[in-house]
């Protein structure tokens, strides 16, 4: 766990050293008058049936496409960012996350046990932006999150615990003219597109109740291959993701990686964890058909 937040702590500070360096193209100040775009396509992503499996899905969904930035509000494919609270640098704002649903029976560690339902995450985060502020393109910024999980089946709710850690988040936002010179000739559509690049860090902890959920075989799931488990709550894993994106016109592209590493887990011991580190990504595309 050490070595992961030392690892950390340096995407942190090199990531430190960019901020310092403002970008006046891309880090302009909100006006006041509102901006609103919505479109709509289509994302291609892979990820892990549940993180430490050795089994993934692929996935093809819709993707509604919508942005909308005032003074006091900005929503993107990423989040809602409004001023619920604000002193300084410091901003109060919502956390959102999730896991999809997983059939036991299409998953050999789970074969006989119950399913995994979808689990929605929502909870406070506190963000505190070295650099630019929720209404910019370019940020960099540390944030503390908690969000309670609820799974579901769409019938009825279940309470299965809290998820919370620290966070690290970086964008550098361009247009395609700054980049004149270092991409080849051609290797973009012509016009001056925007382009954003943004770099996430977090560690993560949860609860025993949200480990078990996932990582606990109860007494009668109990097999000659898979023992019983209960894990302590605690250490959780951490991941890095990398993003990039590219509108031009009408036409939004992005795409995404993300590597998890669970060394040091406190549920890395169950016999549902097949490996210790999982990979996911995806690529999307998006018309914009209303601008104002």
């Amino acid at each position: 766990m050490l070595k992961v937040l030392g690892f950390i702590f340096a995407v942190l500070v090199s990531l430190s050293s960019f901020a310092a360096e403002p970008n006046q193209s891309s880090n302009k100040t909100t006006s006041k008058r509102s901006q609103l775009e919505i479109g709509g396509g289509a994302f291609a992503m892979q990820i892990p049936q549940y993180l430490g499996s050795d089994e993934s899905d692929a996935y093809l969904v819709p993707l509604p496409y919508v942005f909308y930035r005032d003074e006091h509000f900005k929503v993107d494919r990423n989040q809602f960012t409004g001023k619920l609270w604000q002193d300084n640098h410091f901003y109060l704002d919502v956390s959102a996350s999730g896991g999809v649903k997983v059939n036991s029976e299409d998953n050999d560690a789970r074969a006989g046990m119950s399913d995994l339902d979808w689990v929605f995450e929502l909870g406070p985060s506190i963000k505190y932006y070295f650099q630019g502020d929720p209404q910019q393109d370019s940020f960099f910024y540390a944030e503390f999150f908690t969000r309670k999980a609820t799974a579901t089946d769409f019938k009825s709710l279940t309470n299965v615990g809290w998820r919370y850690g620290p966070s690290v988040t970086y964008q550098k936002a361009f247009r395609q003219n700054e980049l004149a010179g270092l991409l080849p000739s051609g290797f973009l559509p012509s016009g001056n597109g925007e382009i954003e690049f943004t770099v996430r860090a977090n560690v993560n902890f949860s609860d025993d109740r949200y480990l078990n959920y996932y990582y606990g075989v109860p007494e009668q799931y109990a097999t000659a291959q898979r023992a019983s488990f209960d894990s302590d709550g605690g250490y959780a894993g951490s991941d890095i993701s990398f993003g990039l994106t590219y509108k031009l016109n009408q036409w939004w592209f992005g795409g995404f990686t993300r590597y998890y590493n669970y060394s040091g887990a406190e549920y890395l011991d169950s016999p549902l964890v097949k490996q210790n580190s999982n990979f996911s990504f995806g690529f999307g595309i998006a018309y914009i058909f209303y601008q104002r």
